[in-house]
């Protein structure tokens, strides 16, 4: 793919710099580093990494790059007596790199830092691409669903502590705290779990704060610290009968349940998003197809890998599903005056038909009936 797009706009090199928090870097290369590196690939047959000497022996070892170079191999630090600043020398050092390998154009992703692109651009011709390599995640390997279900298990047993929790607890914060902490003994990192009660789980990404009421949204999508793997789960829990909030969870369960029913191979993205819409509407409520402010007011999904949210998008577009993407179902209803439902879960998509990574229970209670 990488040489192809190359050829497309007759450039020599693609590259990147970037720490393995970058998604994309981490895909590329599978290599865990905190500073920044360069990931260098040319139409030459070039798939070459550039770190600092001190991980120079650990990206032979671990990396899955062809060839590893130090920035001292690059004479980097001749380059530093010069010119006195780190970032000069750093610019040069890629320009020599190169202009030696014969490079007239380089392609850089939209995150490519700007004080590399201005040098570069004032000595060579240079276009900014979308990162081919974001394409490339969409389609999951078998051993990266794997991860995806690693995390979604951790994910449920993280919610059932929470529900154990809930019968006692008497804050959102509480309940966060509980279930970040669970997951961090387990081996995942969790951040900005929602848990979110009353009319503040009007607000799809209000984290919630403060005492927990008759319903409560938990949003749980945590990282495997080893993999780098997310996944994305989302129940409403009633702890006190509320006719509305039952009617919007029924609702939402049932359009969650419809458009993961049409999914499959070759399904396009728009037609699972219009399936949600569909159902809701036909319940009365509003959606983002009539341009409504309350209702569904969000889309209806988005892939899920090394990023908690990435392509494809599940809304209004023309996006082909294919056997392999990892995406979330998660319709949600919100009104201000009553407060928000969402119920998510992350699928699998197979030949025919997906696998639910995240299966639980859809409608859930805490109270006496």
């Amino acid at each position: 793919m990488i040489p192809e797009i190359l050829r497309q706009h007759d450039a020599q090199f693609f590259v990147i710099y970037a720490s393995s928090k970058n998604a994309n870097f981490f895909y590329a290369t599978g290599f865990k580093i905190p500073d920044p590196a360069f990931y260098i690939i040319g139409d030459d047959g070039t798939d070459l990494l550039v770190v600092h000497e001190m991980e120079k022996r650990r990206a032979e070892r671990e990396s899955k790059v062809k060839e590893i170079a130090s920035l001292k191999d690059l004479g980097f630090y001749e380059l530093l007596k010069e010119k006195k600043n780190p970032s000069d020398a750093l610019c040069q050092t890629l320009f020599e790199l190169i202009r030696t390998h014969g490079g007239r154009k380089i392609l850089i992703p939209p995150d490519f830092p700007s004080f590399l692109s201005f040098y570069l651009k004032e000595r060579m011709d240079v276009e900014v691409v979308k990162n081919p390599f974001s394409k490339l995640r969409v389609v999951k390997r078998r051993e990266e669903v794997e991860e995806i279900k690693r995390t979604s298990d951790a994910i449920i047993k993280s919610f059932e502590h929470a529900l154990k929790i809930l019968r006692k607890a008497k804050t959102c914060e509480e309940v966060r705290n509980e279930i970040e902490l669970f997951l961090f003994k387990e081996g995942f990192i969790a951040e900005d779990t929602i848990v979110s009660s009353g009319l503040l789980s009007a607000d799809p990404h209000d984290i919630g704060r403060g005492k927990i009421e008759d319903h409560v949204i938990i949003d749980i999508f945590p990282r495997s610290k080893e993999s780098g793997y997310y996944s994305d789960f989302t129940r409403t829990v009633l702890l006190k009968k509320n006719h509305e909030i039952e009617e919007m969870l029924e609702a939402v369960t049932e359009a969650k349940n419809t458009a993961i029913s049409k999914i499959r191979d070759g399904i396009v993205a728009k037609e699972i998003h219009y399936t949600v819409c569909e159902v809701l509407e036909e319940r009365g409520y509003k959606t983002i197809r009539s341009k409504s402010s309350e209702g569904l007011i969000h889309s209806t999904g988005h892939g899920v890998g090394l990023e908690v949210h990435e392509e494809p998008k599940i809304f209004e577009n023309e996006d082909v599903i294919k056997k392999g993407m990892v995406f979330t179902i998660e319709p949600g209803l919100y009104y201000r005056k009553v407060g928000g439902v969402r119920v998510e879960d992350t699928i699998v998509v197979k030949a025919k038909g997906c696998e639910i990574l995240t299966k639980y229970n859809d409608y859930i209670t805490l109270y006496s009936s």
